[in-house]
């Protein structure tokens, strides 16, 4: 840490020497003693070795209600009678807080108002010796960073790919196997098991003797489910903060609601023995592979926490890869072409693409009639890649509706399966 030149000295010094004058112009020992007396005070002080800097650390605590309790140890140079701390939360300035000398704790209850990777708490401090003689520069700021979790939501209906294709799970696919639903009464034929035979059915429907029937049943399968976050934007409800690129003060964000969205989904799916992989549109650092089971949920829950806004400075090589027949969840704001783009790709491949509107509802009391006119462009164009999306024949889901708009939307997306 670095010792600033307090003015402390010079004006001890100065003042000693307006005394030493004083004295000698009106002929006063006693003011002369004054003056002795305080430039040795001031010469002793700044001769003084400087003792080891302090230190701050933070240590979490349990979140409770949307909020994080805090605790900021303090430990203060020896030579130090009192500090000034600085705390930073959310990117704005929480307060100041001044200490006395030695080990001290404060307690900060910090709200947490968006999901991921961020800096929750920073802190700079600044020490001062007696009487100000020695005043530190501002410390290395002290910052604690923390992975707010997405909750799941409540799905009760989820849509399935138009083909499935695994060779066990919990959904009836098209072809005839074990385990499923009736499918259909068959004339016996090699490979049959003969427990399959059925009796009542063969002494119904046989026309010479030898003739059996089976009863057959559809196979089971399991959905592979690839779910597409696009991580380029992170804009807030709140339009007047957007071109100050600071999600913070923007309420809600578009990838508050994408992880929201991709947890609910990865957990619902999950839950009914399917198969899902993920994948950010920006880079493929963040991706994790298809699969299932416990471990791949924890896998999955801790790459969607951590996405993150990363703006993608060039084009894709080539579409990213998901699994044949897959069932394709785009999650995105669709405020730029890319994602639409990629979403056509995969409709034109056969598969079941679902975008998935990521933007909060907004909020543009605050606008200007030059800014509302600009949203509306923006917002058109917008319309115009979803229009375009359905054309192809991908459907369209709303996430930051409220409850009830969203599970009929699910419902609707259930029993419908679009072909290839």
């Amino acid at each position: 840490m670095k010792t600033l030149r307090s003015p402390v000295v010079a004006a001890g010094i100065a003042v000693a020497l307006i005394l030493t004058v004083t004295s000698v112009i009106l002929g006063r020992a006693d003011v002369l003693v004054v003056a002795l007396t305080l430039i040795t005070a001031v010469g002793v002080a700044a001769s003084k070795p400087r003792a080891a800097a302090g230190s701050a650390r933070i240590a979490m605590g349990k979140r409770h209600a949307g909020r994080v309790d805090a605790e900021i140890h303090v430990q203060t140079a020896a030579d130090t009678d009192f500090a000034t701390l600085r705390l930073t939360a959310m990117g704005s300035e929480l307060r100041r807080v001044t200490l006395a000398s030695g080990a001290r704790d404060v307690r900060v209850d910090i709200p947490v108002l968006h999901t991921g990777d961020q800096e929750l708490l920073a802190v700079t401090f600044r020490e001062a010796s007696a009487d100000a003689v020695r005043v530190s520069g501002p410390a290395d700021e002290v910052a604690s960073r923390i992975v707010v979790e997405p909750v799941a939501v409540d799905l009760r209906s989820l849509p399935l790919p138009s083909r499935l294709r695994g060779l066990t799970g919990t959904h009836d696919s098209s072809r005839p196997g074990d385990g499923g639903e009736f499918r259909d009464i068959h004339p016996f034929v090699a490979g049959d098991r003969l427990r399959r035979i059925d009796w009542k059915a063969t002494a119904r429907l046989t026309r010479s003797p030898g003739d059996l029937f089976v009863r057959r049943t559809h196979a089971t399968s399991d959905a592979h489910v690839a779910i597409v976050i696009d991580d380029d934007t992170d804009v807030g409800e709140r339009v007047s903060t957007w071109p100050f690129g600071d999600p913070a003060v923007g309420g809600n964000t578009t990838l508050d609601v994408a992880r929201e969205a991709a947890w609910s989904l990865t957990c619902g799916y999950l839950d009914a023995g399917d198969s899902v992989s993920f994948q950010v549109l920006s880079r493929a650092r963040g991706s994790v592979r298809r699969g299932a089971g416990a471990r791949h949920r924890e896998l999955l829950r801790a790459a969607i926490a951590r996405v993150s806004a990363h703006p993608r400075g060039f084009a894709r090589a080539r579409t990213p890869q998901v699994a044949p027949g897959a069932l394709v969840f785009v999650l995105s704001p669709f405020l730029d072409d890319d994602p639409g783009h990629l979403a056509q790709l995969w409709r034109a491949a056969g598969h079941r693409v679902i975008a998935v509107d990521t933007l909060p509802r907004l909020i543009t009391d605050d606008l200007s009639r030059e800014r509302l006119t600009a949203l509306r462009v923006v917002l058109g164009r917008r319309d115009d890649r979803l229009h375009d999306l359905f054309a192809v024949g991908a459907d369209r889901l709303r996430w930051d509706a409220d409850a009830e708009s969203r599970l009929t939307a699910l419902r609707a997306l259930t029993r419908q399966r679009r072909r290839p």
